[in-house]
């Protein structure tokens, strides 16, 4: 399985940096446009065995998912796997960490594995990772820009 891992550091309480990312809707306006990313099925507000039903554009080609919040620990963190989707496998781990300062420090952790078939010629480890990144390079820039910068 393929590890992916980044953070940010916020200058910001994490109680108010973890209830802006556990809300669909925000992580919709921190990502990337050109991930398209949409919500079929979400609440306003995530918690333990919700289901969120989305769609987003990777290698061009449109793709339709379902997660699960399998863990749900306010403020410190919450974990998210896919019950449908394109990979193998994809979990998503949520971790917030407050230091000496008062600041948040966000990572996310996400473990996969590419998908089978005919996709896995496309979406390869690498190319995943590197789409990985820059997807979060983008959405750590939308945090310190709301949030602040270290």
């Amino acid at each position: 399985m393929q590890t992916f891992e980044t953070q940010v550091v916020l200058p910001a309480p994490i109680e108010t940096v973890f209830d802006f990312i556990a809300r669909p809707e925000n992580i919709r306006k921190i990502s990337p446009p050109q991930m398209g990313l949409s919500f079929q099925q979400a609440p306003e507000r995530i918690s333990a065995g919700v289901q969120i039903a989305f769609s987003l554009q990777a290698f061009g080609i449109s793709r339709s998912a379902v997660h699960e919040i399998i863990q749900f620990d306010e403020p410190r963190s919450f974990f998210e796997r896919q019950v449908t989707g394109p990979f193998g496998n994809w979990e998503h781990e949520h971790l917030f960490e407050s230091d000496a300062q008062g600041r948040v420090i966000v990572t996310d952790r996400i473990r996969f594995e590419p998908p089978g078939g005919m996709l896995r010629l496309v979406m390869t480890p690498k190319l995943i990772l590197e789409q990985l990144e820059d997807g979060f390079d983008h959405r750590y820039g939308q945090l310190e820009r709301i949030f602040g910068r270290v």
